[in-house]
């Protein structure tokens, strides 16, 4: 069975750790594209800090498409046209942000290219650096909730998220996914807003099946579309529960280019280092 589609996780995953993509991983990904099999990004991050690695890479024709806000979105890179979308119900989102806040928690929304946060942090300056999207404080919170919201983002330290991911799950129960993008930020989504749902729905639209759907990712926010793809991967650097998860494991890490190993080896048959 021939992998038709090859779904790509950015942080820690392609990505390096100063946020560029390697010659070789670019390589890999255009060898994978002239072979005719669709490649897609599939991040946490959302289309406005994901587009400019979409056109580094030449995806942005009329037929490629980006899994964003961690499967929250499928956008068609062309247009930046939303083709399918989960929203956290107004009423919903009142309830999430007290309860995030009554655990002394600030959270921040990513909306127009800016991150909106509940009280200045220095984790939001740190997202900033990673998105290049500038941080406001929010205002009007009515007015913010009123159309719903993608998703919330909880920064803080890993030790203390790694509790409220518990904490948050057992309040909303199947109201809303909670997991962890990295270790400091903690995201409440809709339900079927994880890369795994997400991966599904555009295979479908694609008429592809999952079967013969490659995937690579790193963290908690990777592990459905590497359990849900028929050649789930992941780099050396994944965490224990997406290296148990994944069918084939790179020997080497994203800052050693295991993107462009896994492509090579397990998309287009070629054994590289």
């Amino acid at each position: 069975m021939k992998v038709d589609l090859i779904a790509i996780d950015l942080d820690d995953t392609l990505l390096r750790a100063d946020l560029t993509i390697s010659a070789r991983n670019k390589g890999a990904l255009a060898r994978a594209a002239a072979a005719g099999i669709r490649v897609v990004l599939a991040s946490g991050r959302n289309l406005h800090s994901m587009r400019a690695y979409a056109e580094e890479l030449g995806l942005v024709g009329p037929g490629d498409y980006m899994i964003c806000s961690n499967g929250a979105e499928i956008i068609q890179s062309a247009s930046g046209r939303v083709l399918d979308e989960r929203r956290l119900d107004p009423s919903f989102c009142r309830e999430i942000s007290r309860e995030i806040e009554a655990r002394g928690f600030p959270w921040q929304i990513y909306e127009e290219g800016l991150i909106h946060v509940s009280e200045p942090n220095p984790w939001a300056l740190e997202d900033s650096r990673l998105t290049g999207q500038p941080s406001i404080l929010v205002e009007d919170r009515e007015a913010f909730f009123a159309l719903g919201l993608i998703k919330f983002v909880v920064p803080g330290e890993p030790a203390r998220l790694s509790r409220l991911v518990a904490e948050l799950s057992a309040a909303f129960g199947e109201r809303a996914i909670v997991l962890t993008s990295k270790p400091y930020f903690l995201e409440v989504l809709p339900p079927g807003a994880d890369k795994g749902s997400a991966l599904e729905r555009l295979a479908a639209m694609l008429g592809l099946t999952l079967g013969t759907a490659m995937a690579v990712g790193d963290a908690m926010n990777d592990l459905g579309m590497v359990r849900a793809a028929g050649f789930g991967c992941a780099p050396a650097n994944a965490i224990p529960e997406v290296r148990a998860a994944a069918r084939y494991i790179s020997a080497l890490t994203n800052e050693e280019d295991a993107v462009a190993d896994l492509v090579d080896r397990v998309a287009l048959g070629i054994y590289s280092a």
